[in-house]
């Protein structure tokens, strides 16, 4: 079944993104990225290019020639049927229409009420479905 993590109270999202992405990398895993908006994606992939010093995170959109060769991949305001089976680090506003097709879903929630209103009722959504739910509160994360 499709673990489900939500990361409350997160001060940098971008940032803490980031760093998850990084983890799904070193971990040998796919990852499917969704971000709300073209613009949006543009910007996490720069922030990605060049989050840290000597690391690298190999990334692309989905639909790119060089998808099949790469582990993460974004995504702009849809979730890919050919990313079945990844790990998903969802950063956009919506939740796919079927969670089960992932083998894990990340939800970064920040300090803004905006964003935890949304993530209460896509809490509330995967609890109806059936999810394991897992909640990992980070204000006190440097």
């Amino acid at each position: 079944m499709t673990r489900i993590d939500f990361y409350t109270h997160v001060a940098q999202p971008r940032h803490f993104a980031c760093r998850a992405a990084q983890t799904v990398y070193r971990k040998g895993e796919q990852l499917l990225i969704v971000l709300p908006d073209d613009a949006s994606l543009q910007a996490f992939s720069l922030a990605l290019w060049s989050f840290g010093d000597i690391s690298f995170i190999p990334h692309c959109q989905w639909q790119q020639p060089e998808a099949d060769m790469t582990p993460i991949w974004l995504a702009a305001g849809c979730f890919p049927e050919v990313a079945a089976g990844r790990v998903m680090l969802n950063l956009s506003p919506d939740m796919p229409a079927d969670p089960a097709d992932f083998s894990r879903i990340l939800e970064v929630v920040g300090l803004d009420e905006a964003s935890t209103a949304v993530a209460r009722n896509r809490y509330r959504r995967y609890l109806d479905l059936g999810f394991d739910i897992h909640h990992h509160n980070m204000s006190d994360a440097a």
